[in-house]
This record gives structure tokens, sequence and C-alpha cells, in this order.
């Protein structure tokens, strides 16, 4: 009979599993976790399962529940369900998020104790948002709640990066169950964050007859209501004899521990999972939870289906070798029985903007007639790309709408410098910049101004009022080069702004005071002024600006009518294409800056999560894989991602002819064994330097090495001159 329903399913709807996927189908009793590779056929196995518990062991689709991670997962499955089966059962399963499942235990839940609630969740219109509330009561979104328990508990106005951030850590600590001591451990640059997370709770829970909830508060809720309520909980756990998940490696904490309730007693639970592809971190998902299942689940069975029918050879040997560096994983061998196509190709470019133009030079030639993808692991990677492949006539989905680029407060400061460039009699204008340039104009000269009739130019104005001796020199300078500004194409203007006026020497402060993302700042300043090369004037650069912000959000509907998708690594899971560009692959990105940091201090949760990123971004291909790196953006000279490196030793060994400095240094004819080679170079390796002694690796990529020796504290030396000439040995 079991032989029979893979036959028949093979007869009806072309589908043929291998020995391990029918495995996966067979196994109904007792829990399972199904660690799938990608491209290894998961849904369809998935999918299958489903169809043979109903076709072969006769079990009611009401008491089968399959949940996801996503609507689009969920509707997918959903999907490819009906396009199997709706012709030989009309009994219909239930698919279901985990949000949308935890809803309905909260709804039910507090219908039983006559309690009101209200949902605080969902989009601000950006005008709304800027215009903010009047009168004492604050709105019942959650966004104006925390903006308003922010600037009282601060004093100071709140920036849409400090509410993304402090949202993203809210939504952590709810998604790991954090509470008391554990807040102080997790890291948020937002001043009084702990402070404002316990307001915030406090506000939703006595603010009125109503319980406030946000979107994770469905998590916890249902949770905690399913501990407090046997009999909810023993409705469900009836209801449903057999739960399957998938994507479960990007599943939270409070989400694993809501699946293990409803599994009880029976554990008829398949988890299908990939603890290679675990990339949420940051939104709560713990890798651990996969890796402790036969601990949390006893006597359960953990399976593996390795084998690749997306990638061709090079692509998959690449991606199984580079996965490898991880420590917490489970061990597997990805395979694929798909034939050799193109090697993976690793491309050095000397600028920034070599990358740029060759990637869109290699789309525009190739005309797009195959699926192409361009990844990245920001999202401010995307503009200049956009802008580049607009420019050259080349239309584009970007499945990630990052509108708030365009409405950051770095490119409003830099618009409101060209505004005040030709009219600098603008007293508002002034007051929304005059602390980010080097006049030194202070508050109680803007209040002065304010009061003034301003008909001449405002330097003018206080020139001629008391002025300490600094600002005697100082406000003529400022003067002098905002008159000269709006005369200048706009990236000269821009870098006139940068370091002339020491615009980014203020927003360097500004970081060191109030936990600012540098980095981040510092890529969109980078990002306008790369936008505004070529143009003429400051109205042309604005006027660009309003193009790009337009081509963006418009670039969605574009997503059937070309094969060109920009996306994030995130975004790009679960997704195939014929070809992949990687960009921006160097050090302070992939893995970022935060990543390294933390790995120095030997805290590797984040760059482990970072390694599964990059393997993400490279299992997205099916026959053409591209990583891009580069030498120097702008006048910073950077250094190709470690991940590069550790791919290029994958694909060109030791011993195999190379166009890189490796196969000089295999050839080196220095004897000693002890001595340190190319192929020898790992993150956290000890090695002795002929000068500065002991120290250990802390980052390598390109023809540069960082060592933290015990004494000299942390350099960064050459490495074609460390190996070539024996400097540093193996401890």
């Amino acid at each position: 009979m079991t032989k029979d329903f893979f036959e028949f399913m093979e007869e009806t709807t072309g589908v043929r599993l291998n020995d391990v996927q029918r495995q996966a189908v067979l196994h109904t009793d007792g829990p399972l976790l199904l660690l799938a590779s990608p491209g290894s056929g998961k849904t369809t196995t998935l999918n299958m399962k489903i169809g043979y518990l109903l076709l072969e062991k006769k079990v009611r689709a009401d008491r089968i529940m399959a949940i996801t991670f996503s609507k689009a997962s969920a509707g997918d499955m959903s999907e490819r369900f009906d396009r199997f089966f709706s012709g030989l059962t009309n009994e219909k399963v239930h698919f279901s998020t985990i949000h949308s499942f935890a809803f309905q235990v909260v709804r039910e839940y507090l219908r039983k104790k006559s309690q009101d609630f209200q949902l605080i969740e969902g989009q601000v219109p950006q005008d709304e948002w800027k215009k903010g509330w009047d009168g004492p009561e604050v709105p019942l979104h959650k966004k104006f709640i925390l903006k308003k328990i922010y600037e009282d508990t601060n004093g100071t106005q709140m920036t849409d990066d400090e509410m993304d951030e402090l949202m993203t850590y809210i939504s952590f600590v709810k998604n790991r169950m954090a509470s008391g001591k554990e807040l102080d451990k997790i890291t948020c640059t937002v001043k009084n964050a702990v402070s404002i997370y316990q307001a915030y709770e406090r506000f939703k829970k006595n603010h009125s007859a109503q319980l406030l909830l946000d979107f994770d508060d469905m998590l916890t809720y249902c949770y905690q209501y399913l501990l407090d309520d046997a009999v909810i909980l023993s409705k469900y756990q009836k209801k449903f004899e057999y739960l399957l998940t998938d994507e479960s490696q990007d599943n939270s904490v409070v989400q694993h521990e809501i699946v293990k309730l409803l599994s009880q007693p029976q554990n008829n639970l398949c988890v299908v999972a990939d603890d290679d592809q675990s990339i949420f971190m940051w939104r709560g998902s713990d890798v651990t939870k996969l890796l402790q299942f036969e601990k949390e689940y006893p006597g359960a069975t953990v399976m593996t289906m390795s084998q690749n029918y997306r990638s061709s050879q090079e692509i998959v040997q690449a991606s199984n070798q580079f996965i490898k560096r991880n420590q917490n994983r489970y061990p597997k061998e990805m395979f694929t029985s798909n034939s050799s196509d193109q090697p993976v190709a690793i491309k050095t470019m000397h600028h920034y903007e070599d990358q740029l133009k060759y990637v869109t030079e290699e789309i525009k030639k190739s005309g797009v007639s195959e699926e192409v993808a361009v990844l990245y692991r920001n999202n401010a990677s995307a503009v200049p790309l956009a802008d580049k492949l607009d420019k050259a006539g080349v239309h584009f989905y970007m499945k990630d709408i990052d509108p708030k680029f365009f409405k950051h407060w770095i490119v409003e400061d830099m618009l409101n410098f060209m505004r005040f460039s030709y009219n600098d009699r603008r007293i508002d204008i002034l007051e929304r910049i005059h602390m980010k340039f080097n006049a030194y104009i202070s508050k109680r000269q803007i209040a002065y101004l304010k009061k003034m009739s301003i008909e001449t130019s405002i330097f003018d104005t206080l020139l001629e009022s008391e002025l300490p001796s600094y600002q005697k020199k100082a406000i003529p300078k400022a003067q002098k080069l905002f008159q000269s500004i709006n005369q200048m194409p706009p990236d000269q203007a821009i870098r006139t702004i940068r370091e002339k006026l020491g615009y980014d020497h203020a927003i360097k402060k500004m970081c060191e005071k109030f936990g600012f993302n540098a980095e981040h700042l510092f890529g969109i300043i980078d990002t306008l002024e790369k936008i505004a090369e070529g143009l003429g004037t400051l109205k042309d650069f604005a006027n660009r600006l309003k193009e790009l912000e337009h081509l963006v959000q418009t670039s969605k509907f574009n997503k059937n009518k070309s094969n060109l998708t920009l996306t994030t690594f995130h975004s790009a899971k679960g997704l195939e294409y014929d070809k992949v560009y990687m960009i921006d692959l160097i050090n302070g990105v992939v893995p970022s800056q935060n990543d390294m940091e933390r790995y120095r201090n030997k805290e590797y949760g984040p760059m482990e999560e970072a390694v599964r990123l990059f393997y993400v971004g490279m299992t997205r291909a099916r026959t053409n894989l591209e990583l891009l790196t580069y030498h120097y953006k702008g006048s910073e000279r950077v250094t190709e991602s470690i991940f590069v490196t550790n791919v290029k030793k994958i694909v060109q060994p030791a011993g195999e002819p190379s166009t890189s400095k490796k196969s000089k240094y295999a050839a080196s004819d220095l004897s000693d064994e002890s001595l340190l080679q190319v192929d020898d170079i790992d993150l956290g390796l000890e090695v002795m330097h002929s000068a500065f002694g002991p120290g250990v690796i802390k980052e390598y990529g390109g023809d540069q090495i960082g060592i933290q020796f015990e004494e000299g504290g942390y350099k960064e030396l050459l490495l074609d001159v460390c190996l070539s000439n024996g400097l540093l040995k193996k401890l």
C-alpha cells in the first residue's frame, strides 16, 4: 500500500521522492526533525507527508495543522498542496502562520475573561508620523506610544533610526522571553532602552480598560494563556493530532515553546528546518533550539535531506565546504546530481565604483534573458545600484522597498545645507542644521535670530552682535563656503559640506554621544555623494533623489516584468535564480563591523550567523555565482570579506594554479614547518610574530591580516610581507 502511494503520486503529480524524502513521509509517529539543505525539496516533501496522512493514514484534515513563519510561506505551501491534491481530496488542511494561530488563542482567552483588547500595530503614513499629535493624549499606536515615552524619559526628540532600533530591541526581548536582569545583557544603543521598554509594557496594561497588544504580544500572551488555561490548551492539543512546522530555523524561543506545548502528549511533530540557514537572530530566532532537539524531545528521530536539486556541482561543492567553518551545526554533506557548469567566480575590483559599473555592464550585455539577482547585506547598497541601472536603461524588480532612505534625517540635512546656500536668511533651515557645521552657532543665538527681522544674511546679523573670538573667525568662513556651494556640482558640494563645513566631524560626535550607528550613517552620506556624481546643479541632485524614490517605490510593479531582482540576503532566502551577483563583499559589511568586534570578544554567535547569511546568498544560484569585492570605497582602503577569502581557498586549493598571491606563498623556499602559510590562516589562530611577539588572528581579508598582540595591541599587517619574510609562526 505504501509503495502504491509513492507510485500513485508519481503518476498523478509527476513527483518522484528520493529515499530520505520517502522515509520522512512514512515517519508519522513521534517527533521528527527533518534537516533540509537548500534546494532539497522540503516543501514538496512536507506536502507529500500531509497527503500521506490524509490518503493512507485516513487522518481527518482538521486534525492536521501546518505552521510556517510567514504569510508568503503559508500561502506557498497551501498553493502547492492544492496543485498536488485538489483532485484527490476535498479536505482542507489548516495552513497557518504562528502569529495567526497565536491571535486565535489570545482572542479566545480574552473573550472567555470578558476582556476587551486593541491591536496597536500597523503602518503610520509618513505625513501623519511627522505631524505627531495634538493634545495630551497620545494616539494608541505602538510607534507613537514609544515616541512619547522616549521623549518623556530622555528629554530629546527621537530619530527614525532610534525608533527602528528600539522596536527591534523590544521584539527581540519578547521573542527571547527575556526578563529581569537578562534585559541588561541585551545590546541596544538607544538611551534608557530598558526603562522605556518597561514603561511601554506598563502603559499597555494600565492605560485603559482595554488591553493594548502589539504584534509580538500575540506570541507571549498566547504562550502564557496556554499555560494558564488547561481547558484551552487541551482543546488544541486534542484538535491537532499532527503538527508540522516549516522554516523552523526562523522560529524564536517563544515560538518553539508554543509548538512544544501544542504537540504534547502525542508529540506527532514534524519540524522541517535547516540550522545552516538560521539568519534571524535579531528577531529572536535561536538555532540552539534545533541543535538541542533530541534533548527537548526524547526519542526523536533526526533525518537529513542533503540532495540539492537546484544548483550546479561547483556551487554546491563550494557552499558545502564554506558552511563547515561554523562549529555549532549538525554535520551534513550537501551534494547534487546536477551537472557541472560555470566555476564560482570571484572578482576583485580596484574601486567600489568599478563594481557598480561592472554589474551594470554585465547585466546590460546579457540582456537579462535569464533570471538574475543582485544580492547585498544592507538596503543601502541598493540605491546607488538602482541609480546606475536606471541611467543605463535597465529595468529591475526591487524586492525590499525601503523608502525610508529618502526620508532619512541625513538626506534631509544634506538638502537643508543646499537650500541654505541659496538663501542664508532662512532661520527655519538654520535651526535644523546649526549644530552640524563648524560655525558653532548656539541655541541661544538661534533664539536671538528668531526674534529679529532678518532682511540680510543671517551670518551678517550674527557678526553685528557680540561674539566670542572663535566665532568671529568661524562665521565668515562658513558664510563664504555657503555662498560658494550653490555654484558647485552637487558631488563637490557634498564633499565641501562634509569636509570644510565639518559635517562628517559633527556626525561622528553625535554617534559617540548618542550611540548612533556610524557605519550606517556614513554609508548614507557616501550613497548621496555617489548619486550626485555627474549631475550639474544642486537642483538636479534634489530632482534625482525624487526620481529615484519614485523608481524604488514603483519597482515592485516590475515583479513579473523584469528578470532582474535586487534584494537583500535575508529576503532572498527561499528563492532561486539562474545567476547571482553577491556585491559589497568587504569586511565591515559582510561580516559587519559589529560581527567582527563581538567575535574578537569571544562572542561567536553573530559571526556564525553572518556565515549562514553568506551561505544563503551562495545557495540562491542555479548555475552562475559571482562574488564581488574591491580595494577602495571613496578614498578609504577596505579589505575583502574574510568569507571571500575562505571561498578562494575552497575553489582554488593549495597546489592548484591560481592568480592570487596564494601560489607565491606556497612556492616559498622557507623550510621551517612552523612558519605560517596562507592555508593555515583562520580567525582565532594563535601566532608568534618575530617583532611583536604572541598574538591571535582577529581579521583576515585581501592583502591584510589583523592580529591582537599580547603586548603590542591590535595591528593590521601586510600579509605578503609577513608570509614571504617568515615573520609569523604557528603556536
